[in-house]
Parts: C-alpha cells; sequence; structure tokens
C-alpha cells in the first residue's frame, strides 16, 4: 500500500509541476502542501441515518446534495466516522446536518454530526 501511495503521491507531485517541467504562472507545491490541501476537503451536508454501527465506526446515511468544496449528489451511503463523534446521540432515522472530510486516501469521512432542530 505505501508502495502504491508513492507512486500515486509521485505522479502528483509531477503533474503540478514539482520536479518537472513548470508551467509559466501556474503555482508550485511540495508533495507535502498537495496532501495537505487534499486533507482539507471537506464539505456540508443534510441526511437522515439509516443506521448506526459503532463497533465499526460506521453510519449510514440517506442525504441531500453535500455543499462546499467536497461537493457529492444526493445518495444513501455508510460513511466512516472520525474518533470524536459520540456515535451514542444518533438514532436510526434521525435528521441531522453534518461535516463530511476527503482525507489523502481519497476516503469519506463524517468530522461532526449535528441533530437537526425540528
Amino acid at each position: 500500500m505505501k508502495t502504491r501511495f508513492a507512486r500515486v503521491a509521485a505522479c502528483a507531485a509531477i503533474s503540478i509541476g514539482i520536479g518537472g517541467a513548470a508551467v509559466q504562472g501556474a503555482p508550485r507545491y511540495t508533495v507535502a502542501q498537495a496532501t495537505e490541501q487534499a486533507e482539507k476537503t471537506t464539505g456540508q451536508g443534510e441526511g437522515v441515518v439509516r443506521a448506526v454501527d459503532a463497533d465499526e465506526r460506521r453510519i449510514m446515511i440517506t442525504h441531500g446534495p453535500i455543499t462546499g468544496p467536497l461537493e457529492m449528489s444526493p445518495m444513501t451511503m455508510a460513511f466512516r466516522v472520525a474518533p470524536n463523534v459520540d456515535l451514542s446521540s444518533l438514532s436510526k432515522g434521525m435528521k441531522i446536518k453534518f461535516t463530511i472530510s476527503r482525507d489523502a486516501k481519497g476516503l469519506y469521512v463524517i468530522e461532526d454530526v449535528r441533530p437537526e432542530k425540528p
């Protein structure tokens, strides 16, 4: 897995102008800066909890469109949940607002969950 990540990072670095020919006027990033930017990709959404799996730290949500830099069409999907999120406060059928991010590996993670006020 580390080898694959290294290859992907190298390709990304070359494609954004690190260690290769730079495009006139294009910003130059280090691999660390590019990775940091990828880690900060987030979005906001609203949805309904369909299932909670506390053992696997996952929740299934039927959500509307995700807004912000991380755009996503409406769907039902299971998401990993960050360690700081209290899963005991969530239950099936609960309407929620949430913040979702995409980590450097491209995996979606729920970073914050707030019950929607009636």
